[in-house]
C-alpha cells in the first residue's frame, strides 16, 4: 500500500473525528486531493453507520463532482438523516446531467419511499437541465399519489433525454 493510499484513509478516517473542525480540515484535504481513489473512498464512507460521516462524504462528493459517486449519491436520497439526504441531493445537483437522469432512473423504482420523492423533487427543482422535461416529473412528485405518477413521468423523461442525447451524437 503507498503513502497516498495511506494519507487518504488517515482523512477518511478523520470525517469520524469528534471535533467539526477536523472533519472539515479533512473534507478540503480530501477534495483537494480528488482523484479515484478518494471518490471511491467516499462512497464506502456513504455507508458508514454514523450520519455525520455521511454527511462529511457527501459534501466531498459534492464538491469533487465526479460522475461516478451518482449511485451512491441516489442511494442516500434515502438516508435515515435529514441532512445526510439534502447534502447527497445537493450533490446530485452539482453532477448536472448525470444527477438528473441518475435521480430519473432512480424514481422509476423507488417512488414508494417519501423520503426518495422528496430528496428527488429537491434534486429536479434545483437542476438546470432540461427544464422542460424534467418539470413533468416535478409535477407528477408534487401529486398526492406521486408513488404512482412519477415513475411513469421519469421513464418518459428518461426516454426523451435518450433521445436528445442520441440526436445530437451523445
Amino acid at each position: 500500500m503507498n503513502s497516498t493510499s495511506n494519507h487518504t484513509r488517515q482523512l477518511i478516517a478523520q470525517l469520524a473525528h469528534d471535533q467539526a473542525a477536523v472533519r472539515m480540515k479533512a473534507r478540503d484535504q480530501l477534495v483537494h486531493q480528488g482523484g479515484q481513489q478518494v471518490t471511491r473512498e467516499l462512497v464506502q464512507a456513504m455507508i458508514d453507520p454514523r450520519a455525520h460521516v455521511r454527511w462529511e462524504a457527501a459534501k466531498a462528493l459534492q464538491a469533487i463532482a465526479d460522475p461516478v459517486s451518482a449511485s451512491a449519491l441516489m442511494n442516500a436520497l434515502e438516508d435515515e438523516d435529514q441532512d445526510v439526504r439534502w447534502v447527497a441531493a445537493e450533490a446530485l445537483v452539482s453532477l448536472g446531467k448525470v444527477g438528473v437522469l441518475t435521480v430519473l432512473s432512480g424514481l422509476t423504482n423507488r417512488a414508494g419511499s417519501l423520503e426518495f420523492c422528496r430528496s428527488a423533487h429537491h434534486v429536479l427543482r434545483k437542476s438546470q437541465t432540461d427544464a422542460e422535461v424534467v418539470a413533468r416529473v416535478q409535477a407528477a412528485l408534487e401529486l398526492l399519489d406521486c408513488a404512482i405518477a412519477a415513475p411513469p413521468a421519469a421513464f418518459n423523461a428518461l426516454v426523451v433525454l435518450s433521445h436528445a442525447s442520441e440526436a445530437i451524437g451523445v
